[in-house]
């Protein structure tokens, strides 16, 4: 583990105190505002880039990935390299997005019945990057489901016909919902389930006249790359009023006051003096340095996915998540082991070595659905374009050919293996990669961690 992670968040842990009037009160030793800004932007990355796929998704018509506003479901196929919104998309279960916003009234999600050897799952997370639940196989079953999504605001009796609620103290959440895609029936029968989702305001579910609306909303657009400038902060000071400030981050509201922003009142960067505009593009720099570091060392996800009562104030942990897989899900639901490096240390490079990795007989992820091996090229974390269109490989993959032994070796490289291995071929970029192995379902030597991956090996 990096030593970085040794010295991040000492402002939130000890700079500021709030008195009880709720104004910012300093200890003996202030921070500067370098280390506050590289700190807050460790707590705030993952609520500004949850805006940014909520921006494109739900909020900017212009946008190719528009699904026609808040509560309208944007279905997608199977990843592509084209599919840039989010990094490490999946290739195994097509994505459906929405998004809802609940400060007039809540919303309920139904899911459909769907056949048992089908898998499914709508995660729903919160604008801090939270997981907060996951309707679906896991936690309900495939007899199909109700659930109310609330926010912050709304204090009622679970109505009739709603099996259960997921509350937050966000007041939009988003949702990826993953549908199996199995050979039997291809993307059709992925399709069918998909427009069987249903998303409709509780006023609409129940037949009753709708509240009033909320108060539109004067968004800030988002630009690629405002992650990595001084307007990002002007972004984190829009979106504090959509979020109910918990308890558990007073200090880490303190220090964000220390940069001048706080939630409700207007913040502007540009018109800061120059040298408070240093230190702030400078906390953004040392952030940025911290994320990367942690993530090109990052060998299990498990701790980086989860509700706030699991996250706790692991800032770095929720931004890390944020940072390499926005809406990865819960270890109950799927589990990601990584693989960046070979054997000896080295990191992988398609342009520098063919891989092999060998699962012997005993050694096949156990998992209760099925498991698949995802190739990404870096730094991008997206799809890499090969000849043959195979993005992923897995249990599910048609003809994966194991040996008398019943072990499994996958082929890892920018060529064919040649015809006898090409069953196993996943394809490689032709430079630095990294690999995902999704265990959907995970077995009990995957959630302890006694179960990990075999090593891969430069092919000879």
């Amino acid at each position: 583990m990096s030593f970085l992670r040794r010295y991040v968040l000492p402002v939130l842990a000890s700079a500021v105190l709030i008195s009880t009037t709720g104004t910012v009160r300093a200890q003996e030793t202030v921070p500067n505002l370098r280390d506050a800004a590289r700190d807050s932007y460790i707590f705030t990355y993952p609520l500004v880039m949850m805006y940014r796929t909520m921006f494109l998704q739900a909020i900017d018509a212009t946008s190719p990935s528009f699904s026609g506003g808040m509560g309208v479901w944007l279905h997608l196929g199977v990843a592509t390299p084209a599919d840039t919104d989010i990094v490490t998309p999946n290739n195994d279960t097509p994505y459906s997005y929405a998004w809802v916003d609940l400060r007039s009234e809540p919303w309920v999600l139904t899911l459909p019945a769907i056949e048992a050897e089908r898998f499914y799952t709508s995660q729903w997370d919160d604008l801090w990057g939270h997981v907060l639940d996951n309707a679906g196989s896991v936690n309900d079953g495939n007899g199909g489901v109700s659930v109310l999504l609330a926010g912050p605001d709304w204090a009622g009796d679970l109505p009739a016909g709603i099996d259960r609620v997921i509350r937050d103290e966000s007041r939009f959440l988003g949702t990826l919902t993953r549908t199996q895609l199995l050979p039997d029936g291809g993307m059709d029968a992925v399709e069918a389930i998909q427009n069987g989702y249903a998303l409709r305001p509780l006023s609409a579910f129940l037949d009753q006249p709708a509240p009033p609306p909320a108060d539109l909303i004067d968004w800030l657009p988002w630009q690629d790359g405002t992650e990595e400038q001084l307007a990002y902060w002007d972004h984190v000071a829009r979106l504090l009023p959509l979020v109910e400030p918990h308890p558990a981050d007073r200090k880490a509201y303190a220090a964000l006051a220390l940069l001048g922003i706080v939630s409700g009142e207007p913040f502007d960067s540009s018109a800061l003096d120059p040298e408070t505009q240093a230190h702030l593009r400078a906390g953004i720099d040392d952030a940025r340095a911290i994320l990367a570091d942690e993530a090109g060392e990052l060998t299990d996800g498990t701790k980086l996915f989860g509700p706030r009562s699991a996250m706790g104030q692991r800032y770095l942990d929720r931004a890390l998540g944020v940072y390499v897989g926005i809406f990865g899900n819960t270890k109950d639901i799927s589990v990601y082991l990584n693989r960046v490096v070979d054997e000896t240390g080295a990191p992988l490079n398609g342009a520098k070595a063919a891989y092999t990795m060998t699962f012997g007989p005993q050694e096949l992820p156990p998992v209760e659905f099925f498991w698949s091996m995802t190739m990404y090229r870096l730094p991008e974390r997206a799809l890499a374009e090969n000849p043959i269109g195979r993005y992923a490989i897995g249990s599910a993959t048609p003809g994966l050919a194991t040996a008398p032994d019943g072990s499994l070796t996958l082929h890892i490289g920018t060529n064919s293996p040649g015809p006898e291995h090409d069953a196993n071929w996943l394809p490689a970029p032709e430079g630095p990669f990294w690999m995902v192995l999704r265990n959907y379902g995970p077995g009990q030597s995957i959630l302890d961690r006694t179960y990990d991956l075999p090593p891969v090996r430069v092919a000879k």
